[in-house]
């Protein structure tokens, strides 16, 4: 009964340009993938990371799951943006049974939330230097808070659609699960960057714990809106143009890369201004290296760009590495292309029933 309870969870990541789903199943001491699934969604869907058509995401949902031929009904998903917040915070040495009983008021000195309307939780993180006077009566804790509204239009679309929300993750914590699972890494410093269509994730790790976290009300849109204004063109032509498909000629082609690079320079200033914020948090820590997901993470030549802005190793994420599969029912080009969007829902995908 107990490994009944403690089972994989489907992973579901409800993005503003599509849904993705990831199935796994424990083989040995790995994982097995046995689906993963994409359904794009109407660019008026969901808009700045708040549902706009619930009926048409339920349907999404509903032709996904049914696509995928998944008769699984839990199900974990992930928020993000403005109505979640994650913090660092210091508080008086205490058990994890009395930090419960006083997050409440914890949390109300640190965010910009009505209690009421949020949701918290919270982790103890390991014990600040040894050397920080403050260690011996001090205690470093992530800090999350997230708005109950926010929850409840994310749940709501998949109770509609038949299926069952055990888990609500948040997504810097999905791409942590994923990164650390599927890696297998434990060097330094890494950050991990989500450049989504509306929004990028930015988690710095050590160790597997959070040392800074921040989004950032940029994304691939920003590509997209430039590139419809500049070329004049449609926004499915715009899409096309941003990974490099359907340039008419060689003057559009020299356009395009201006707007692309001018975009892309806009994108590694704001990843910059955040690392130097984390630096004056942190000052004794330097970011080995980073690594981005997201539907930008596709876009030709961006890891070498921000390689080169930043000044430190950058790599794109790849979920799929180290996954058993059977290339009969997976084809690995198709994997390899779209492992960048897949991040979040393999986080997800690797929660399991009953997870705090």
């Amino acid at each position: 009964m107990f490994a009944m309870r403690r089972k994989l969870l489907v992973g579901i990541d409800i993005g503003t340009h599509s849904i993705k789903v990831v199935r796994l199943k424990q083989k040995g001491q790995g994982y097995q993938l046995l689906n993963f699934g994409l359904m794009p969604l109407r660019p008026e869907a969901v808009v700045d990371g708040n549902i706009a058509e619930t009926e048409a995401i339920v349907e999404a949902i509903r032709n996904l799951v049914r696509m995928e031929k998944i008769k699984t009904k839990e199900v974990a998903t992930a928020v993000s943006g403005q109505s979640v917040i994650v913090k660092r915070i210091r508080v008086p040495q205490m058990t994890e049974k009395e930090l419960s009983e006083a997050i409440q008021g914890e949390a109300e000195q640190h965010i910009p939330f009505e209690i009421s309307d949020v949701n918290i939780d919270f982790q103890v993180l390991p014990t600040a230097r040894e050397n920080d006077e403050r260690a011996d009566n001090q205690m470093d804790v992530l800090l999350v808070a997230a708005k109950k509204a926010k929850i409840r239009d994310y749940t709501n679309l998949l109770t509609t659609a038949g299926l069952n929300p055990v888990v609500v993750d948040v997504d810097v914590f999905a791409l942590e699960n994923e990164y650390e699972v599927t890696t297998g890494e434990d060097v330094g410093v890494v950050a991990l960057v989500d450049i989504g269509a509306t929004t990028m994730n930015i988690n710095i790790l050590k160790a597997g714990y959070t040392l800074f976290q921040r989004d950032i009300a940029i994304g691939g849109n920003r590509y997209t809106a430039t590139i419809q204004k500049e070329l004049k063109v449609s926004y499915d032509q715009a899409e096309a143009l941003k990974m490099g498909v359907g340039v008419t000629d060689k003057r559009q082609q020299e356009e395009l890369l201006s707007i692309m690079a001018s975009v892309s320079e806009e994108i590694g200033e704001e990843i910059q201004r955040s690392f130097e914020f984390f630096r004056t948090t942190a000052a004794d820590e330097v970011i080995d290296k980073m690594v981005i997901s997201g539907g930008c993470a596709k876009i030709k030549g961006l890891d070498r760009f921000l390689s080169n802005r930043l000044g430190l190793p950058v790599s794109v994420a790849d979920p799929f590495q180290g996954l058993y599969y059977s290339d009969k029912f997976f084809d690995p080009e198709y994997l390899h292309d779209m492992a960048p969007v897949a991040a979040v829902s393999m986080g997800l995908a690797l929660r399991r029933m009953y997870d705090r």
